[in-house]
């Protein structure tokens, strides 16, 4: 009987260190640390939409965007458009010997007017011959007064702006900035093309 009882106690002894060695369960606070941290590392690689837009330095003014409108011959759409009181870029040029020289470019509309950037993409769906000038397409304010793209917006580039080119379209798509130069309190904004066919409204 002695016996029995001490091969008893060996087993129960023998059992307990087992259990003793193993890892125990996880806990629900552990869980929830454990998902909080997987989030957090998520978001952390995930890029915000401040940072994914970054690029338009050197622009001031108020940003948004429009709509779409077609024409029997032509599709545009305004992607974005943003107010602009001044440009600025810095341009790096290397020197001899190695030397970097940075100069600040700064281009300014004139008294009391203001830049209007407009990224357009610009499709031909239509056939014939027809081709979008831009000595038709202009801004209309409130007051019927009109605006003809700047004269000489190849500033863009150098500004590292994507711009749309100045010669007629003929055919394809293109797409790009265009630049108008418009005074500070004209309201009511239409972008017009196409004699007349293709209007799209500009919220400041």
């Amino acid at each position: 009987m002695t016996v029995l009882c001490l091969l008893c106690l060996l087993c129960v002894s023998a059992i307990t260190a087992c259990n003793a060695d193993q890892d125990p369960p996880p806990s629900a606070t552990q869980d929830n640390a454990a998902a909080t941290s997987q989030t957090t590392q998520t978001q952390e690689q995930t890029p915000t939409n401040a940072e994914q837009s970054a690029g338009t330095t050197g622009t001031t003014g108020t940003t948004g965007t429009a709509d779409i409108t077609q024409s029997e011959m032509w599709r545009v759409e305004l992607l974005n458009h943003e107010f602009a009181e001044s440009l600025t870029a810095t341009l790096a040029a290397i020197q001899y010997g190695g030397d970097i020289l940075e100069t600040t470019s700064e281009i300014n509309p004139g008294a009391g007017n203001t830049f209007l950037l407009m990224e357009l993409e610009i499709e031909k769906t239509g056939t014939g011959r027809a081709s979008f000038s831009w000595g038709d397409a202009h801004i209309e304010d409130a007051n019927g007064n009109t605006y003809l793209r700047h004269p000489n917006d190849t500033f863009l580039a150098n500004l590292n702006i994507p711009r749309l080119k100045g010669t007629d379209i003929v055919l394809g798509n293109e797409s790009g900035y265009v630049c108008f130069e418009i005074p500070k309190n004209a309201a009511g904004l239409r972008f017009i093309a196409d004699e007349g066919k293709i209007q799209i409204g500009v919220t400041a």
